[in-house]
């Protein structure tokens, strides 16, 4: 992954696409019978064009109120070392 860019300009600028893409994924939700709202099988190419839009932009706000849509990694659990076996093998 890139570097993430913390200027608040962008982040404002990737806030607002995010909620944009989120109002029309809702235009283009799944109605009846596997169909989109607007008319063509679920899911249309805009509906997979703005999710792909929300996931790219949300990258750049972990830390803010979709930080706990994203999921972080888990820190690693350090686990007991053998002490028969030598540092080099495990």
């Amino acid at each position: 992954m890139g570097a993430l860019y913390t200027s608040a300009a962008f982040r404002e600028y990737a806030r607002a696409q995010v909620a944009y893409a989120d109002i029309l994924l809702t235009k283009h939700a799944e109605s009846t019978l596997s169909l989109c709202r607007c008319g063509r099988l679920h899911p249309c190419d805009e509906h997979r064009h703005w999710l792909e839009m929300r996931t790219h932009f949300r990258q750049f706000l972990v830390d803010e109120q979709y930080s706990s849509e994203v999921q972080q990694p888990s820190r690693p659990h350090p686990t007991q070392r053998d002490p028969s076996r030598p540092d080099d093998l495990g």
